[in-house]
């Protein structure tokens, strides 16, 4: 194990330093999938760091799904879960996660009306200042990587199904294909996207430590009259979900 990677006088933490290092290990296969870890105690030793450096890291790569702690039997490698990815097309999350090969799921965290910022109304083009709002945790592998939350118009929940918008539908179906059935058409989207650090609530709710980056995207969806039917403000863990845009010169 190279001890040396680990550098005492550098700006960036130390429990950063040995997370990355660990992450790259496990990824590269040096820690092979299944392979138990040194203990805290060993990693302090190696590494010259403090408990307290040690179980940062370990929880930071917890967090990641990269190792998993047995009690009583230790720390093992775990493969890094394969990062899903947004592809040039108009997809929900389900999509992206069954074209990576893991299972989509859910976790409802609120359904109902809620007050909308003005920049929200503006981008529903809504008369009223409030909204139903959908607040999910998404998973993949049941892994938490992302939050949405989902900003829906007065006359497109009126064509949807109560139940088809029920805590018990939404923590196992897409949303945009809830739209879909409906009888509403997705046909284009705008979006932005920038890192952020995550708030207190989306840290709790993701794992994460208060000082971590996430993707953040605010998304609009239109349909083929240019009405807005959606409008999302959704957070990603960084290291589970990538975009791929492809660009063209005529």
């Amino acid at each position: 194990m190279d001890t040396s990677a680990i550098d005492h006088n550098s700006i960036v933490p130390l429990y950063r330093q040995l997370t990355d290092l660990l992450r790259d290990q496990i990824d590269s296969g040096e820690l092979g999938d299944g392979e138990r870890m040194p203990s805290e105690a060993q990693f302090g030793d190696t590494f010259h760091v403090s408990r307290i450096t040690v179980r940062q890291a370990l929880a930071e790569l917890e967090r990641e799904g990269r190792i998993t702690r047995v009690p009583g039997k230790g720390t093992f490698a775990s493969s890094a879960p394969q990062p899903l990815t947004a592809l040039t097309r108009l997809s929900s999350f389900s999509e992206d996660a069954a074209s990576a090969g893991l299972t989509p799921g859910y976790r409802v965290l609120a359904i109902g009306e809620a007050a909308i910022d003005p920049e929200a109304q503006t981008a529903l083009q809504h008369s009223r200042p409030i909204a139903l709002t959908i607040e999910r945790i998404l998973l993949a592998n049941g892994r938490p990587v992302g939050m949405h939350r989902s900003l829906l118009p007065d006359w497109v929940v009126a064509q949807i199904e109560p139940d088809a918008l029920s805590p018990a539908t939404l923590a196992q179906a897409s949303l945009y294909r809830t739209i879909t059935e409906a009888g509403i058409a997705l046909h284009r989207a705008v979006e932005t996207l920038r890192p952020a650090r995550v708030d207190a609530t989306r840290a709790a709710a993701l794992g994460l430590a208060g000082d971590d980056l996430v993707l953040l995207i605010q998304r609009t969806v239109f349909d083929h009259d240019d009405r807005p039917l959606v409008h999302e403000l959704d957070t990603y863990v960084p290291d589970a979900y990538t975009y791929r845009i492809e660009l063209f010169r005529t």
